[in-house]
């Protein structure tokens, strides 16, 4: 009867491990599908504006007019360093919370996988 008894625990345990082990897993892939929707917007969010860059018809006032246009930065702009070591940090941390994203679902995937082999035990 002690026996028997056990052995339903352990199968209600094996059956919360799995459950909680999906959950995870599913926040893991949700973690990750928004780290891709973010990185998306940061490639979206890349134009022209971000380099303050503009037509200009001469790179110098005291030149002769350049047919077709000449493109140059506005004055008073981000500069070329400042817009690189805010774009690679914004990648970085990207980097770093899909990373965290994947381990969370490994995670999770692992505590689905042994909460059935508990569970299979346990019978």
């Amino acid at each position: 009867m002690g026996e028997n008894s056990s052995a339903d625990a352990g199968r209600h345990i094996g059956v919360a491990g799995s459950a909680i082990g999906l959950l995870v897993f599913l926040a893991g892939v949700v973690m990750v599908v928004l780290v891709f929707s973010w990185g998306h917007a940061l490639f979206r969010s890349i134009d022209g504006e971000t380099f303050a860059v503009s037509g200009s018809a001469s790179l110098a006032p005291d030149q002769p007019a350049v047919p077709g246009g000449v493109a140059s930065a506005q004055p008073g702009g981000p500069t070329l360093a400042a817009i690189g070591i805010t774009y690679a940090l914004k990648f970085l941390a990207l980097l770093v919370l899909g990373w965290l994203g994947a381990m969370v679902a490994s995670r999770g995937a692992e505590m689905t996988i042994s909460g059935r082999s508990a569970s299979a035990g346990a019978k």
